[in-house]
């Protein structure tokens, strides 16, 4: 009998990754309302920044190199399975356009509120504000908003 093969567990995975933040984003979003979530993003957000300060550490991430954050994230897809565009980058902004998500089907079959990822990839942002602190991170298109890609703006 043959195991499962390594995009099978990714898959499995990432169901149930995405499964457990909309159990704690709903979860919060009803108990505690507005002020909640905004507690959330900020717990996101800085769980974001210690992973990619270790991310600078290891020399995935490159302080001040915004090119890096694409380049962490897309070292991540054997991992992860999102699928991220080559971007074009200025000394100010890196436009990361996710065509792939392997969340949406979770969330959409748990009944994620739309906004969801607005509360869930402040973890990214903390992420790039490793690579420059000055980053404010952005999803102006998003796939649970009925777009047909996400657009994660990282921006300063």
């Amino acid at each position: 009998m043959e195991g499962p093969t390594p995009d099978e567990v990714r898959i499995v995975g990432m169901s149930t990754v995405a499964a457990a933040h909309t159990v704690y984003v709903e979860t919060v979003r009803e108990m505690f309302g507005e002020k909640g979530l905004e507690a959330l993003a900020e717990a996101n957000r800085l769980h974001g920044l210690e992973l990619g300060e270790q991310g600078v550490k290891d020399g995935g991430l490159r302080k001040g190199d915004l090119m890096s954050i694409y380049e962490f994230f897309q070292a991540a897809f054997p991992f992860f399975g999102f699928v991220i565009q080559e971007p074009e980058v200025t000394d100010r902004r890196i436009d990361l356009t996710v065509t792939g998500c392997p969340w949406i089907d979770t969330f959409r079959a748990k009944n994620a509120n739309e906004d969801i990822c607005h509360w869930v990839t402040k973890i990214d942002e903390g992420i790039g504000q490793a690579v420059d602190p000055d980053l404010r991170m952005t999803v102006p298109k998003c796939m649970m908003r009925g777009d047909d890609y996400c657009i994660y703006r990282y921006e300063k």
